[in-house]
């Protein structure tokens, strides 16, 4: 893209196209999409300078502004339905990084969420988060397949997660040494 006067205005010389995947949080599609920029860096100067490629406008429409990322913004809010927490999650990993607090006396414990997935409506603690009695935020179970909260639609399964001021580690392996008991609540 040619620079102009306004903020990412400018005539566009070639692009390139990427899928978002599932595994991917902002880590991996910012590595993924420096390295295919780099690549089409190298393919299209050669073509501009010799006068091949005629710089094409934006469209007007579609664009949208993004607002700066804050660190809260990385705060969960279990009242949101478990596919948006993932998202956001994604989204927010490696920075912010999508945190949450457990509901312990003195004082709540700070806990970041590294890596989860939606639990769908098939049976055992999935199932229960469907039902009206569970709470967004109440830990429905906490065993070696992850650490599965409810959240305002379906549940997220946590598989990886990091105390304040601990190890990153995956969910089988924090509970050995920390374990939650059903019942308990993120905040």
């Amino acid at each position: 893209m040619k620079m102009d006067a306004g903020l990412d205005t400018g005539p566009i010389l070639s692009t390139r196209r990427t899928p978002i995947l599932s595994t991917d949080d902002s880590q991996i599609l910012h590595d993924r999409l420096a390295q295919l920029g780099a690549e089409l860096l190298a393919e299209t100067i050669p073509d501009y300078v010799a006068g091949k490629i005629s710089p094409q406008p934006q469209p007007a429409t579609g664009s949208t502004y993004a607002a700066k990322i804050k660190k809260e913004d990385g705060k969960i809010d279990w009242q949101q339905p478990a596919q948006q927490i993932w998202n956001r999650l994604r989204a927010f990993t490696p920075w912010p990084g999508a945190f949450t607090f457990l509901q312990t006396e003195p004082k709540p414990q700070l806990l970041k969420i590294w890596k989860a997935e939606p639990v769908e409506k098939s049976g055992g603690a999935a199932c229960r988060a469907e039902t009206s009695e569970r709470r967004p935020g109440e830990i429905l179970s906490a065993d070696k397949t992850g650490i599965v909260v409810g959240c305002g639609e379906n549940a997220l399964r946590i598989l990886e997660l990091q105390r304040e001021g601990g190890k990153r580690l995956p969910a089988e392996q924090f509970l050995m040494g920390f374990p939650l008991p059903a019942g308990g609540r993120f905040v």
